[in-house]
């Protein structure tokens, strides 16, 4: 495997590992959180041969260096189903009730994560077998969700506005939207983004429910925003004030991994 010049998997201990699951795809990326010039993404579709785990097993056992010590080790899935949860009524015995309260007969196991401000706990499932798995090939994992880099991203990107602010990330061929009016979150959800007209109708919904202004309040863009141009002009029609998120990772990045990254790696670097 094509790997750059500057990394160096003799000294593993001194990068940090990450693993992304997508429905449909796997990628990894290595970095140095002591020198931003060192880093090193890639990715792979899945094929229809293998079933799912059959074909991350595959990929990780192909490549051979998963397993090493790395400085960190994390794991984000990428899904719809996720819970949160405000930390006042957080139990993490009823973790699992919580997040089964919300969806119909979730398979896997219920994991929870906590913001970076301690508010809130992100409640979501990965398929048990691959949970296990991934506890036995990496040094150390921890598990994350892809909604929770994207929340810390736009709270801190919020606390600068006194206007309330609806943030839409595309990704994976779906839209994440986050939605505040102040501090206060008023909306998380990840709905499939493959019809641009039902993409149109859901954020205009969502929009006319929470009483946001189209002349006042803003409507931030991030992610594959390339891919929904159908979309946003529609948007920029119902809506006065589109704007787009700028990102700041504490890494070197080329202009086509700005461009590509998602959005939830990039935040997840700007830490």
């Amino acid at each position: 495997m094509f790997l750059p010049e500057n990394i160096d998997l003799g000294h593993s201990d001194e990068y940090n590992l990450s693993i992304r699951l997508t429905p449909d795809g796997f990628s990894f990326y290595i970095y140095s959180p002591a020198d931003p010039s060192i880093f090193h993404f890639q990715e792979t579709s899945l094929g229809g041969k293998l079933s799912y785990l059959d074909h991350i097993k595959k990929v990780i056992f192909d490549l051979g260096f998963f397993s090493q010590v790395f400085n960190k080790t994390t794991v984000t899935t990428v899904s719809a189903q996720y819970t949160l949860v405000p930390d006042a009524f957080f139990d993490r015995k009823k973790a699992k009730e919580l997040f089964h309260f919300n969806f119909h007969n979730p398979q896997g196991v219920v994991l929870s994560e906590t913001t970076s401000t301690g508010s809130l706990h992100v409640l979501f499932n990965i398929q048990e077998e691959m949970h296990a798995f991934l506890l036995r090939n990496l040094w150390n994992p921890v598990f994350h969700h892809h909604i929770t880099p994207l929340l810390q991203l736009f709270e801190k990107d919020q606390k600068a506005w006194d206007t309330p602010s609806c943030f839409v990330d595309f990704h994976d061929n779906c839209a994440t939207i986050i939605c505040f009016a102040g501090d206060k979150l008023l909306s998380a959800n990840t709905v499939p983004c493959l019809n641009p007209h039902d993409t149109t109708y859901y954020i205009a919904s969502l929009w006319e429910k929470l009483q946001f202004s189209q002349t006042t309040h803003r409507l931030c863009l991030s992610g594959e925003v390339d891919t929904q141009k159908t979309v946003i002009d529609i948007l920029k029609k119902l809506i006065r004030r589109v704007e787009y998120v700028n990102l700041h990772p504490k890494v070197m990045l080329t202009e086509i991994q700005r461009k590509n990254l998602p959005t939830d790696i990039q935040a997840a670097l700007c830490v």
